[in-house]
């Protein structure tokens, strides 16, 4: 290795244990340690026709064995691992980024365990960072933006990720590495970055909120043993928002967003750019929430998002839609036992497409109809957690 780069290396690393033990020598008193036992117990069921998404069932359990050791007031560190499991999988794919419905592929592995390490610095109340493996809290996106299904089913978001708020603003900045490349590597590296946040006016008992969204899936890098293009694409949404809190669990939400599709360099993706609107409503009584949703899209592809709201067929390839109008309608129940150290979710989704016209990719074209999607679904998670010392 070249003397000026291990030196950079070294100085880093020296800067970077310097910072580290500020943090740890501001409150001895306060170290403890804790041993967690995250995970949940899913049943997904997804009943789709036709010719834009698929239909799949997701059934299994996460399980997240972590050790906590707290090093003072501002530091906290968790390691472990992430235990994926599908009844009935006797193999995985062998694929750096394990999606909702992954591709299997020719070469597997019996099990699908990843290590877990995270680290918490907060250096001010209403700020904090962190670093390695993130929380899969779905980053407050909308239904367009994020498929629930990722918090439960995806492989660990990894990278870092910087949270500040007060009682006028909220905001999230990550960043999810999912391909890491050598020099000179055949595959390009990629990794998901975005930005959610809001702004928050008080009205009396109402919240006036105005929702900002941004999500970017880079595929790239340098170094690379093949020529490649750089990819990008970018969704963005901003809106109005009307929030408000009757208790913990009891509320009304109304909202409007309009989102935006764009693509820079990715030739597999027929759209360059593309638009939506996404008008909700939520309410919220006890144990109950009911939420109902429109969508109208134009050349739109969500990136993390849910399917239903493409333009872009999941199932046909180079299918294409003119446009895509679906009306949803979620039913939840959740329960927890009054210690909180578990939840039980059921739930149930319809989702109703209006007519369109759909676009094959010998330029034939098909009218599309009314269709009725249903999912439903249950899990149970759980996070109990023991004192070490």
């Amino acid at each position: 290795m070249p003397r000026n780069k291990t030196l950079r290396i070294l100085t880093c690393a020296l800067i970077f244990n310097f910072q580290f033990s500020i943090f740890n020598s501001s409150a001895q008193g306060t170290d403890s340690c804790r041993l967690h036992l995250d995970g949940s117990l899913f049943f997904i069921n997804n009943e789709y026709f036709g010719d834009r998404v698929s239909g799949y069932t997701l059934p299994g359990f996460v399980l997240q064995p972590k050790v906590e050791c707290r090093l003072g007031e501002k530091v906290a560190l968790k390691g472990g691992l992430h235990w994926l499991h599908h009844w009935g999988a006797r193999d995985y794919p062998a694929t750096a980024s394990y999606g909702v419905y992954p591709l299997h592929d020719s070469v597997s592995r019996p099990m699908h365990i990843l290590p877990w390490l995270q680290a918490k610095i907060m250096f001010r109340p209403n700020i904090k960072l962190t670093l390695g493996n993130l929380d899969n809290d779905g980053h407050d996106l909308p239904l367009p933006f994020y498929n629930p299904e990722l918090s439960l089913v995806g492989d660990p978001e990894a990278g870092f990720e910087l949270e500040a708020g007060n009682r006028w603003m909220l905001m999230e900045i990550w960043a999810d590495w999912r391909e890491f490349i050598w020099n000179r590597s055949p595959v390009p590296e990629r990794f998901t970055a975005g930005l959610s946040g809001r702004l928050i006016h008080h009205l009396g008992s109402w919240d006036v909120y105005l929702p900002l969204n941004f999500v970017v899936q880079h595929e790239g890098g340098q170094n690379m043993s093949v020529n490649h293009n750089i990819n990008n694409n970018f969704n963005a949404a901003a809106g109005l928002g009307l929030l408000q809190e009757f208790s913990l669990d009891s509320y009304l939400d109304f909202s409007c967003r309009v989102m935006w599709y764009h693509q820079h360099g990715n030739a597999a993706v027929p759209f360059s750019k593309g638009w939506g609107i996404y008008p909700e409503a939520g309410i919220g009584i006890d144990n109950w929430s009911l939420l109902a949703s429109y969508w109208y899209g134009k050349d739109f592809v969500p990136l993390m998002g849910s399917w239903h709201f493409s333009n872009l067929s999941a199932n046909t390839e180079g299918l294409t839609f003119d446009r895509t109008r679906v009306v949803t309608l979620k039913v939840r129940w959740d329960w927890s036992p009054s210690d909180g150290r578990c939840n039980f979710t059921l739930y149930s989704t319809l989702y109703h497409y209006l007519p369109s016209t759909g676009t094959f990719a010998d330029g034939t074209t098909r009218e599309e109809g009314h269709r009725n999607q249903i999912a439903f679904g249950c899990a149970l998670t759980f996070n109990p957690t023991w004192m070490l010392r």
